[in-house]
């Protein structure tokens, strides 16, 4: 079975090639919500969805993020991995 997000019954907004662009501020507007952060379609939100080692970048972003944290913008970081991240 493939995955087709415009009948997926776990999204809240179902969406296809044509409709992604009205979908997605919804979609970050939930995701948002779900994670207790401000819900604001204007601020920037960076995400990363991965195991949290070296080999996947996991360095890289933990570097970045204090770079970013004086910015205005949201993180949202859903993974396993060493405590180090």
């Amino acid at each position: 079975q493939e995955w087709n997000l415009a009948t997926d019954k776990y999204l809240g907004v179902k969406y296809d090639i044509t409709t992604v662009m009205q979908a997605k501020p919804l979609l970050k507007e939930a995701l948002q919500a779900a994670v207790g952060l401000p819900v604001d379609r204007d601020i920037p939100l960076i995400g990363f969805i991965g195991r949290l080692e070296e080999q996947k970048g996991s360095d890289i972003l933990y570097a970045a993020i204090s770079k970013f944290i004086s910015m205005n913008v949201q993180i949202v970081i859903l993974g396993t991995g060493r405590k180090k991240f």
